[in-house]
């Protein structure tokens, strides 16, 4: 193949990305419809949302022994197909487990082929390119939740929309079934389990007529210094027990991974809408029309990345995407404190609505809702008093109750606000845009798509795929705490204190990582393990091996 046959490979193996990013953009503006079709409690709510996570966090885990018995391109198959009948499950559902288990089939597909298409990526692509191919998996993650978006957008007018939005996922992963019926097997994988004469057709159908030898003798060459015996978790247990090097690549591809989910970016994939009205724009057409130009920067600002990543190098891109993250946290909390600030006071309340005192500390609430005072009929008498004394005439109370109304009170003239609050002025609200655009667009370049990518180079290849497995599961792990504490945080703290909470996880990661990231752009796989052998090593110097795993 040539260097563009190698991308086009690429690209049907990052179809995985692309539907690994729809899924997570689609189900912010699918689940308004999904609620009110299955008249969703908000358990059931979180769980549609988070059953494809619980799935993906299975399908990390076993992803490591199926690349181990199967190889990379059986693993990535499979994962297709889980995908395609997991969403057109979804598209048919008719009750809430139905809907549930879709998820939980589409998430099985993504754990595994979200640790499995960079691996596969970076073990076919030469070591110049490799940085950029591995890196277009990112890109087609954001490339499917800015469709994602949109596509929910287009059909947020229609009661049936959830249905294509969650069932037509299933035509990509077919086409990336079919597409991966014709592509090679990763020639290390085939190495290390004794394929000599298969490897060498995978490097010649991958490289054309470029002499290869030399990168196949570096792959037998690893395999002869590291003995095949430590398969599975058990071998990478004794591999992080014996082996500095090992620990060290562990450490930093787990950390990297659990940074990226900390840094709150799938608060705003998974909550993007409900930020944005939080933010004070309340229609929620508009919301979601927002939603999709936050995601756009996401997506083109992941080119960005792509660019950079073979010139700028691992290490300064990251350092560098992560500062702009801390800064616009920093901001983004600012934001919401000033809106805060702004919002109208409550002067009264029911139940667990009555300690709150502002109408936005309010409407976080995932049971409350606020109604202005002229809204409610009757007005109470002591609202009206105290709202009288207030020089807010906006000012009102804080009532349980859903987005059809309050539980216990009429609020005429289509006062009630659940989701967010009347707003006199978006000052706030245009300056948290911003700020969540610029945050997405610094992140997109280096947080994004790095950890993918430098977990795909850092592992010996005895250990690569347990060690991707793990650091995978704890990406999905913490991806789901995240998503599942988020709107929890806010109700206990507030919004402003849960993004600068996000802001200072971001600026311990960043300290880590200075002293602990290596730049590993241009080196083999087999070069990058040097640099684990010396202690705070971030650059590459040839040592002698000290393994014989």
């Amino acid at each position: 193949m040539s260097r563009g046959n190698l991308t086009l490979l690429t690209m049907v193996s990052t179809i995985g990305g692309f539907l690994f990013g729809y899924d997570t953009g689609v189900i912010s503006g699918a689940l308004l419809f999904l609620q009110q079709e299955f008249q969703l409690t908000p358990f059931e709510s979180e769980l549609v949302v988070s059953a494809t996570v619980f799935g993906a966090i299975a399908g990390a885990v076993i992803g490591s022994s199926a690349n181990e018995l199967w190889g990379r391109r059986k693993v990535i198959l499979s994962s297709a197909l889980l995908f395609a009948f997991g969403a057109l499950g979804m598209g048919l559902a008719r009750s809430v487990q139905e809907l549930v288990l879709g998820r939980l089939a589409v998430g099985v597909g993504l754990g595994l082929s979200s640790m499995t298409v960079p691996l596969y990526i970076a073990e076919v692509s030469p070591p110049d390119m490799r940085g950029t191919l591995v890196s277009l998996n990112t890109l087609l993650v954001t490339g499917g939740q800015f469709f994602a978006t949109v596509f929910a957008a287009v059909l947020s007018s229609s009661p049936s929309g959830w249905r294509y939005m969650l069932g037509l996922a299933s035509l990509p992963a077919m086409l990336q079934f079919i597409g991966f019926l014709f592509l090679p097997e990763s020639p290390r994988w085939l190495v290390q389990h004794g394929q000599h004469d298969a490897a060498v057709a995978a490097l010649a159908s991958i490289r054309g007529e470029k002499d290869f030898q030399h990168e196949l003798r570096s792959m037998e060459a690893e395999l002869t210094t590291l003995s095949r015996g430590g398969a599975g978790i058990a071998g990478l247990w004794t591999a992080i027990s014996q082996f500095a090097s090992v620990r060290r690549a562990v450490v930093l591809g787990c950390v990297l991974q659990m940074l990226q989910q900390f840094c709150g970016i799938n608060t705003v994939m998974y909550y993007g809408v409900t930020i944005i009205r939080l933010a004070g724009f309340t229609d929620s057409h508009v919301a979601i029309w927002l939603g999709a130009v936050v995601a756009l920067s996401n997506f083109l600002f992941t080119f960005v990345g792509i660019y950079l990543v073979d010139r700028m190098g691992r290490r300064q891109l990251t350092l560098g995407s992560l500062l702009g993250v801390m800064v616009m946290l920093l901001v983004l909390g600012a934001g919401f404190y000033v809106a805060e600030v702004q919002s109208p006071p409550v002067h009264g309340g029911i139940d667990a609505c009555a300690d709150f005192t502002t109408c936005f500390d309010c409407v976080a609430s995932t049971s409350c809702g606020f109604c202005p005072v002229a809204s409610l009929s009757p007005p109470p008498s002591v609202v009206v008093d105290a709202a009288s004394s207030s020089s807010t005439s906006s000012s009102g109370v804080c009532y349980p109750g859903t987005a059809a109304g309050p539980a216990h009170a009429a609020c005429a003239g289509g006062g009630w606000s659940f989701d967010a609050c009347p707003n006199t002025t978006h000052a706030p609200g245009y300056v948290i845009l911003a700020a969540l655009f610029v945050y997405l667009a610094c992140f997109a370049t280096g947080m994004g798509p790095m950890p993918w990518t430098i977990n795909a180079e850092i592992y010996p290849l005895s250990v690569r795929s347990t060690a991707i497995s793990l650091a995978t599961a704890v990406n999905w792990i913490s991806n789901l705490v995240v998503s599942l504490t988020f709107l929890s945080l806010i109700q206990a703290t507030s919004t402003y204190a849960t993004f600068w909470l996000y802001g200072a996880v971001a600026t311990v990661g960043f300290v880590y990582l200075v002293y602990h990231l290596p730049e590993t752009k241009g080196l083999t796989l087999e070069e990058i393990d040097g640099v684990f052998q010396v202690r705070g090593g971030v650059t590459y110097e040839p040592v002698a091996t000290d393994r014989t795993l």
